[in-house]
């Protein structure tokens, strides 16, 4: 979203949504049991990505209205491949040991939280062919889809299903281009196709995201007792408290022509990996330390490359 009449609400949500995703890699309340750990790390944190999503795909609804929708996908691609190659001093190492087929997948989707730039390509693009499907048929695909993630990862924790070796990080089974990226980017260009804020009271948006919110909660300790320990990327609540959160924040009025919001929450998701990566590598720092580090030191990299002026080139 660029330029004047920036939603300050967005873009707070955003900045929120950035600081979870940060908890996910270095989670501070880990030190307070399992069940901090399933409300925060596994739970509440988990929303971020599919809300980001969610954005995407408002966003790229009117650019393919527009005729630009290959923009964004080049887009998309184009800062995967750049922080990829800014990571590369991170990743160079590992990589050395890879088989080919491993290569290619890690060159296809990317190092550590890299892969939400490839899947959102991925998933842009296959909107942009689908741009002419009806609401509804499209509605129906990105649904099951997502349930189909959903099913893929309880199945996972019944231990009923066993991927190959194929589905390793950064490929996962559930979270990956088809069960994640498209059906949540598709939720949100189907929203602003339909205008949905517009339709839809704001009572009834925050009665949705607090349920949502709520049924995420309870399945991330729900799943706490299944046999086999999956990351809780897929949890079917997410299908429906995503787009809630997302409604409210659209709804919400106050425009802003500043960057400064947006920049720093993209600037803390995209940076903080270097800090965490080499603060668990190098130091026995505890886990709240990590993570304030972590924000402090991307918080103030993003402000020195907003001044740079190569914010805009790099997020």
């Amino acid at each position: 979203m660029a330029g004047a009449g920036r939603s300050r609400a967005v873009d707070g949500l955003k900045l929120v949504l950035a600081l979870m995703v940060v908890g996910i890699h270095a989670n501070p309340f880990a030190g307070f049991g399992h069940t901090a750990i399933l409300l925060t790390g596994e739970g509440l944190y988990r929303l971020a990505v599919p809300v980001f999503l969610v954005f995407n795909g408002w966003y790229l609804q009117p650019a393919i209205a527009a005729g630009k929708g290959w923009a964004t996908v080049r887009r998309a691609a184009g800062l995967y491949a750049l922080w990829m190659i800014l990571y590369l001093p991170l990743w160079i190492g590992f990589a050395r040991n890879f088989q080919p087929w491993q290569a290619l997948r890690f060159a296809v989707f990317g190092y550590w939280h890299l892969w939400y730039l490839a899947g959102l390509a991925m998933a842009a693009a296959a909107l942009v062919g689908l741009a002419r499907w009806p609401t509804r048929p499209l509605l129906a695909l990105a649904l099951a889809l997502a349930a189909a993630g959903a099913a893929v990862s309880w199945a996972m924790g019944e231990g009923v299903l066993t991927p190959g070796p194929v589905f390793h990080d950064p490929l996962s089974a559930f979270r990956n281009p088809l069960f994640l990226c498209l059906p949540y980017a598709a939720f949100g260009l189907l929203m602003r196709r339909e205008d949905l804020p517009g339709r839809i009271g704001r009572g009834a948006a925050l009665a949705l995201a607090a349920v949502g919110v709520g049924l995420v909660l309870a399945e991330s300790l729900l799943r706490a007792a299944l046999p086999v320990g999956v990351s809780h990327d897929a949890m079917a609540s997410l299908v429906l408290a995503a787009p809630a959160l997302a409604l409210v924040a659209l709804q919400t009025p106050g425009v802003t022509a500043s960057r400064a919001l947006g920049d720093h929450a993209s600037g803390i998701y995209f940076l903080h990996v270097a800090f965490v990566a080499l603060l668990i590598r190098h130091t026995d720092l505890a886990r709240p330390m990590v993570y304030v580090l972590a924000v402090t030191g991307s918080l103030a990299l993003t402000e020195a490359l907003r001044r740079a002026g190569l914010a805009r080139r790099l997020f």
